[in-house]
């Protein structure tokens, strides 16, 4: 993937993670989680862009074979006052554990 940075992204972001792929369709493996970034503070909305910078690296636009589970990563935000969004995806061998661990739990407060 040649994207290297986020695009800007404001307290109207919203992120939704999922997990995606594998052999079997299991909805529940999938279970989105959605972030929105009017409910985080700025130190949240620091966490969750750190996690996201170092999925770019690993990021591709196209997962392998239908048994390969991926992250899947939704933005959708504003940017010059129009509504954008912006989806990468994260093979999950690839994945960095913060990435999985947003994924599974949130963000942790405190």
């Amino acid at each position: 993937m040649n994207q290297r940075t986020l695009p800007p992204l404001g307290p109207d972001t919203v992120v939704r993670l999922s997990r995606q792929g594998g052999v079997a369709a299991m909805p529940r493996l999938a279970a989105p989680r959605e972030i929105q970034f009017s409910d985080c503070s700025e130190d949240q909305r620091g966490q969750v862009c750190a996690v996201l910078e170092r999925c770019l690296p690993v990021a591709e636009r196209a997962v392998g074979g239908a048994d390969q589970r991926f992250f899947q990563v939704e933005l959708r935000y504003r940017e010059a006052n129009q509504p954008s969004e912006w989806i990468i995806t994260v093979p999950e061998q690839r994945a960095p554990g913060e990435l999985v661990e947003l994924w599974k739990r949130g963000l942790r407060t405190g």
